[in-house]
């Protein structure tokens, strides 16, 4: 019974995790929207672990490996609310970003065609909102969700291979 809600739980991350990334992508097609640098890097993080959760299913029988891989996808989930609740900090003017939040420009001799040919998209600036909260505010409250259950799940594998 333990394996099976280990399993569940990795079940939950994939399925939650390609979620996430297909209606990030289905909004942008529909909607319009264009990623800034953060909404690139949160779905490199997503990315990162549906990879990862693909991997653990045929490894899961190894203890050990079961144990270092659910630690690594909890980690990544961790990065996942922390990069979203920093993004979703900027959008709500609580703190700067980084100045890559504003253009990803090259300068140099053809700077000027750059800037012309693109509108930067700024971190700062919500482009969608679902009850009054950003795209990267859900992801942050899900990813510190699916966080605590997996925690729970590494917790409870720990004390099966002690």
């Amino acid at each position: 019974m333990k394996t099976l809600s280990n399993n569940l739980n990795v079940t939950l991350s994939f399925f939650l995790s390609s979620g996430m990334l297909l209606g990030a992508v289905l909004l942008e097609i529909y909607l319009s929207l264009i990623p800034c640098d953060l909404c690139i890097k949160q779905r490199i993080v997503h990315g990162s672990i549906l990879i990862l959760s693909l991997l653990i299913f045929p490894l899961y029988t190894f203890s050990k490996l079961k144990l270092i891989m659910l630690s690594i996808l909890n980690f990544l989930w961790l990065g996942s609310a922390t990069l979203a609740f920093y993004h979703f900090g900027i959008e709500k003017k609580l703190w700067e970003g980084f100045s890559e939040c504003s253009s990803n420009l090259i300068f140099n001799e053809n700077t000027l065609d750059q800037l012309l040919s693109k509108s930067p998209i700024r971190c700062d600036e919500t482009q969608f909102e679902l009850l009054y909260i950003s795209l990267a505010g859900w992801n942050g409250i899900l990813s510190v969700i699916i966080f605590i259950i997996l925690s729970h799940s590494l917790y409870k594998t720990y004390k099966e291979i002690k």
